[in-house]
This record gives C-alpha cells, sequence and structure tokens, in this order.
C-alpha cells in the first residue's frame, strides 16, 4: 500500500510540475507577446494616418453623360404601331395591349351570354351592334390614352402588365376558337 501511495504521490507531482511550468510558460510569452502587439497596432494605425495624408487630392468628378430623355408622350401613329415605341412605359406594344383587353371582355361577355341565352356569337351580335361597337370604341380610347400620355401603370400585387399580356393573348386564343368552332358547326360553343 505504501508503494501505491507513493507512485501515486510521485505522479500527482510530475503533473503538478508540468502544469507550473506551463504556467509559468503562459505568464512569460503573454507578457512579452501582448506589448509587442500592442506596439505592431499603433504602427499600423500611424502608417495608415501617414498613408492617407499622403495620398494626392482627388481628382474632381468627370461629367458623367445624362442617360436618354424618356418622351413624355407619343403620337397616335406610334400608339398603334406593332412594336413599342422607345422608351415606352408598357410591357407589349399598343396593339397587343388593346386587342387583349377587347378579347377578355369580348370573351367573357360573349360566353356569357352563350350560356344564359344559348345565342351564338354572330346572333348576339346582330341583335346589338350598336352597343358592342360603341364598347369597343371607348375600351380603345380608354387603352390609347394612358398609351398617349406614356402614363407608367404600377403593379399591384397578382395585378402586373406581363399577367395583363399573358391573360390577353390567352383571351385572343378563346375568343378565335369561339368563333371558329361556331363558323365550323354553326351552333352555340358552349
Amino acid at each position: 500500500m505504501q508503494k501505491a501511495t507513493s507512485r501515486h504521490s510521485t505522479t500527482h507531482r510530475a503533473l503538478f510540475t508540468a502544469m507550473s511550468a506551463f504556467t509559468v510558460a503562459s505568464n512569460l510569452t503573454s507578457r512579452v507577446a501582448l506589448p509587442k502587439a500592442r506596439a505592431a497596432r499603433r504602427t499600423a494605425r500611424r502608417a495608415t494616418a501617414v498613408r492617407a495624408s499622403e495620398e494626392p487630392a482627388a481628382e474632381p468628378a468627370t461629367e458623367v453623360p445624362a442617360a436618354p430623355a424618356v418622351p413624355t408622350s407619343f403620337t397616335l401613329a406610334q400608339a398603334f404601331a406593332f412594336s413599342g415605341p422607345e422608351g415606352s412605359n408598357f410591357a407589349g406594344s399598343g396593339p397587343e395591349i388593346m386587342n387583349g383587353r377587347l378579347a377578355m371582355l369580348g370573351f367573357v361577355a360573349a360566353a356569357g351570354a352563350e350560356i344564359a341565352t344559348g345565342e351564338p356569337v354572330y346572333q348576339q351580335f346582330g341583335e346589338a351592334p350598336t352597343q358592342i361597337l360603341l364598347t369597343i370604341a371607348l375600351f380603345t380610347a380608354a387603352s390609347v390614352v394612358p398609351f398617349l400620355s406614356n402614363t407608367k401603370a404600377e403593379d399591384a400585387g397578382m395585378w402586373t402588365r406581363e399577367k395583363e399580356l399573358l391573360n390577353g393573348r390567352a383571351a385572343m386564343i378563346g375568343m378565335l376558337a369561339l368563333l371558329g368552332f361556331e363558323a365550323v358547326k354553326h351552333v352555340p360553343c358552349l
């Protein structure tokens, strides 16, 4: 038992000595390294300050060419052109926007009336041509006015210019299919 205790105390002393040596070494290192690190930081700050004061004065800014002026309005010919004019705030050309809006209106009205009355589109048009042509003229004018003044319509939630174009294209195809089916079959489509 005496031997086990002496071995234990010897191991304990060796461990204590190693820990003491580590503590002394780390204290010495921190006493030497810390002032050196502080001195290096001071030197770096001084060098930065000197470098900043030695840089030449900035050259005056050169004039940047102005962006091309966005037109504030367009002519009626530009509104009905098949390519959108340069600087237009609209996602597509005038005819595509106007025809898309008219197709959306026409498809919903024709399909709704056909479902309600059972009459094909050509018969609906034959019964009320003045009202239909007046509606087309009003919607076309309502679409041309913002285009002529180049007024930018802001996107509002799910209502975006791109979605309006997509829905207008789908309505144009739907209206064409409705009219084509009725022309070939001579019966109401819906």
